[in-house]
């Protein structure tokens, strides 16, 4: 097999047979990771295996960890990427991996995800053991040497709905609180990224919310990969040097995508190094602020409508237009 899909899954059971049907490939192999689901996942899979080639394993673990687990299963010198089974994939998901160089060494990296070999991961140490930022964390901390701006994915649930099918209750709140924690050290944050992330609130109140959370995150270790800029903002300057016009790799401009939070970009006036270089690299895009402190810029505005299905508002996302 040419290639190794891979994956981690918890209580998934509505969304997984779509998901897994829009990555399978005949010459790929999919792992996948069950974190004990409660939901029918594991039944559910055993009625799939055959069909998609799936190998399956239970694996008590955070996403990251069960992400690892699977990669660690992935045949050698496979070409592996990772999916998440409550999001469908399209046609851009394929033609990348086509595309993706067999050098040892190059990662391709492209929105929510990334291509690269197997052995490469593994001597960079894997994924954290991390359930949320788990993969800006690892792509910050390997490197790349491609960036593809394509939109690969449609959500199949909204963000909420995912962290409720995950636990009830008063666990439901510490897994948020743990989540938040995962974010804090993913991203590699510093009290400054805090403050902008939730600007939102008065000083003091951040000061009470904040403190105690990020005080927590650094005694349990902050992944910060980049000295100057956090994980996030680091890995998208960083893509916007090594960035692949999509005409290279035969994909349509209707799934090109670039950006990142706002808060950050307009914090530090990064849109003003996009705004100058992008065009260049990729001829005329247009820049968009949303209403999910997006910074989004796109080529045709056909592509919102892919836009809002990989959006967790789905059709509540607005957008307004500025002149890059």
């Amino acid at each position: 097999m040419n290639y190794c899909i891979y994956s981690t899954v918890f209580n998934n059971v509505s969304t997984l047979e779509e998901s897994v049907k829009s990555v399978w490939r005949s010459d790929s192999i999919i792992v996948i990771t069950d974190n004990y689901s409660t939901d029918g996942t594991w039944e559910r899979f055993q009625g799939l295996k055959k069909d998609y080639n799936l190998i399956l394993y239970r694996l008590k673990s955070t996403r990251g960890k069960g992400r690892d687990y699977s990669l660690k299963h992935c045949p050698e010198n496979s070409i592996t990427t990772y999916f998440d089974l409550d999001m469908r994939y399209n046609e851009s998901f394929h033609k990348i991996l086509e595309w993706a160089p067999r050098d040892k060494r190059t990662l391709v990296n492209l929105v929510n995800g990334f291509v690269v070999k197997r052995e490469t991961i593994l001597e960079k140490g894997s994924w954290r053991n991390l359930n949320r930022a788990e993969d800006w964390e690892i792509v910050s901390r390997v490197g790349f040497d491609y960036f593809i701006p394509a939109l690969t994915h449609a959500e199949l649930h909204n963000e909420l709905a995912r962290e409720r099918r995950y636990a009830k209750g008063l666990k439901y709140y510490a897994r948020r609180f743990k989540n938040k924690l995962d974010v804090i050290r993913g991203l590699g944050y510093n009290w400054s990224d805090m403050n902008i992330v939730y600007s939102k609130h008065s000083t003091p109140y951040k000061i009470f919310i904040n403190a105690p959370s990020y005080i927590l995150a650094k005694l349990m270790g902050i992944y910060r990969n980049y000295r100057e800029y956090n994980n996030g903002v680091g890995t998208i300057l960083s893509a916007l040097d090594k960035i692949i016009d999509l005409k290279e790799i035969g994909v349509n401009d209707k799934y090109f995508l670039f950006g990142g939070y706002w808060g950050f970009f307009s914090a530090y006036n990064l849109d003003k190094i996009i705004d100058e270089k992008l065009p260049t690299k990729v001829g005329r895009v247009r820049k968009f602020i949303c209403n999910d402190n997006g910074l989004r810029y796109v080529k045709t505005l056909e592509e919102f409508d892919i836009i809002k299905l990989a959006s967790s508002l789905k059709d509540k996302l607005e957008c307004n237009e500025f002149n890059p």
